[in-house]
Parts: structure tokens; C-alpha cells; sequence
């Protein structure tokens, strides 16, 4: 017998009874989101992290800039705060590229026209955009020299009439110089990029931009799989109906009785994965 349940409290309450082939379509179309999973929590966390830095840079942007202590953008402790966030995004960044095009290549074929089209697509960036090929090996800089960053300088223009209306912005320098000085930690376009370059860098306006190109790959990877998605979503979407609520589980069990032994199996629906891709790209098109 083969049972589709909701799970709360501990306690099943059986709502279906499945055939054997339904129970099948069922697994797969769980495996196909689960599967899809394993790439998309990458780029959670990649998210996560560029969310994190950039929520540190607004509030100290959003400190009144008559309160502004100057003194903290060379204190060590600060300085290491910025430098823990930009290394988990240039370190989650680098995992990103490197898990989705080995997930593409495996799911496809590496001679694939969809990891043809990947490799092209980020190739296409890297030419194209010195922001995204800058921070890709920059990362490579920081695994060998320490972290980047050595100063956060903070520009204020001071209202003496109304201190209250001062206005101020901040900037995560990277010393041009000492970037210069690493010819091989750096591909050899984006050190000719570096040896034109006369000011330090400011971090701030490259990793948004980063964080655009981002999006971008990631909606290659959901458009190359968003038919197979969509349909194991509404397969499994059909079977539940409105069982599905914020507090239970769906499962499927099996309960077998053979020489006065029972055996019972249990197969969890992945709901809180199908509802994930349902947030995440529900306006995505």
C-alpha cells in the first residue's frame, strides 16, 4: 500500500492512496527539484553573503554624518569586519561559476549546446565588464597575500549651519600600487586594465555591479531547466492540492505486512525546496 500524507505532530494523516507508477512520477519529479537544488543553494549562498556585505556598507552609510567617528576607517577591527565580507563574496563568487558550469556540464553533457551557451555567456562578461573579471581574480590576490582591503576613508561635506543636514559616502579603497606589484596573481588583461589606471580602486561600485552580472547567469541556469521545473512543480502541486500548510509535511510512506512483519518506507516531497523555486522565480522571465 502506498500512502500520500501530511506529517504534523508526529502523526500521519494519509489523505491518497498511489499506484505504483504514480508513486514513480511522483520520486521523479522530486528528484528533478532536489537535483536543481544543489545548484540553486549555491547561489543562496552567494546571495547571502553579498547580502551581509552589503547590508555592513549601508549602515555605515546611514550613520548621520555629524556622528561619524573618522578615526574608525583605519581601526583594525573595523577594517577586518569590511575584510571578512568582501572575502565571503569573492570566495562564494569563485564557488558559484565553478559549481554551476560543473552542474550544467554533468546535468547536459560537456559538449553541450547549454554549456557551450554558459561558457560563452561568462566569457562574454569577462571581456566585457572590468568589474566581473577584476573581482574574479582578486580573490586569487587575497588567498595569497591576505586580504585586500587596509583602509575605509569616509568623504563628508560638513554643514556648520545644520550639522543634522551633513551628507557623507564611503569608499573600500584598494591600493593601485600595491595591485600593480602582483603582475601574476592577475590574468594579463586584467593587469593591462590595472597598469592604465591611475587612482585606487573603490570596491563599493564594483561589486553591485558583480552582483547584476550575478543574477544574470543565474537566470541562464533557471531558463535552461524551467520547463522541467515547472512541470515536476505542477505535477506535485496536483497531487498535494491544499494539504500542503505552513506547519506540516508532505510524505509518501509504503506499508508492507509479509510473514507478520511489518515494513514501512517513507519519502519525504521536497516542499520547502518547490516553495524556494517559487519565490525565487516566480517573477523571473
Amino acid at each position: 500500500m502506498i500512502r500520500l500524507s501530511t506529517f504534523e505532530d508526529n502523526s500521519f494523516e494519509p489523505f491518497q492512496t498511489l499506484t505504483e507508477e504514480t508513486y514513480m512520477l511522483l520520486k521523479q519529479d522530486s528528484a528533478v527539484l532536489t537535483k536543481s537544488y544543489t545548484q540553486f543553494v549555491v547561489f543562496k549562498y552567494l546571495q547571502l553573503n553579498l547580502k551581509d556585505y552589503a547590508d555592513f556598507v549601508s549602515e555605515w552609510t546611514n550613520v548621520p554624518a555629524y556622528k561619524m567617528d573618522l578615526m574608525i576607517s583605519t581601526n583594525i577591527h573595523f577594517v577586518l569586519e569590511f575584510n571578512k565580507r568582501i572575502s565571503n563574496v569573492l570566495m562564494s563568487f569563485k564557488f558559484f561559476l565553478d559549481n554551476a558550469e560543473t552542474y550544467l556540464k554533468r546535468k547536459h553533457g560537456k559538449d553541450s549546446k547549454i554549456a557551450k551557451d554558459f561558457t560563452e555567456l561568462t566569457n562574454n562578461l569577462f571581456d566585457n565588464s572590468f568589474a566581473y573579471r577584476f573581482l574574479s581574480k582578486l580573490r586569487n590576490y587575497s588567498a595569497h597575500l591576505g586580504f585586500p582591503l587596509e583602509v575605509v576613508l569616509f568623504k563628508i561635506d560638513y554643514n556648520n549651519e545644520f550639522p543634522e543636514s551633513s551628507k557623507h559616502s564611503s569608499q573600500l579603497l584598494l591600493n593601485l600600487e600595491s595591485l600593480k606589484k602582483e603582475k601574476k596573481l592577475f590574468s594579463s588583461i586584467v593587469y593591462r586594465d590595472l597598469d592604465k589606471m591611475t587612482e585606487d580602486l573603490d570596491l563599493i561600485p564594483l561589486i553591485k555591479e558583480l552582483s547584476f552580472h550575478i543574477i544574470s547567469i543565474q537566470k541562464f541556469i533557471y531558463f535552461s531547466e524551467r520547463n522541467e521545473l515547472d512541470e515536476a512543480i505542477e505535477n506535485i502541486d496536483f497531487f498535494v492540492g491544499s494539504r500542503k500548510t505552513k506547519n506540516n509535511q508532505i510524505k509518501v510512506y509504503t506499508y508492507e505486512n509479509t510473514n507478520n512483519n511489518s515494513t514501512m518506507k517513507i519519502f519525504d516531497i521536497p516542499y520547502e525546496i518547490l516553495e524556494e523555486f517559487k519565490n525565487t522565480y516566480k517573477n523571473w522571465c
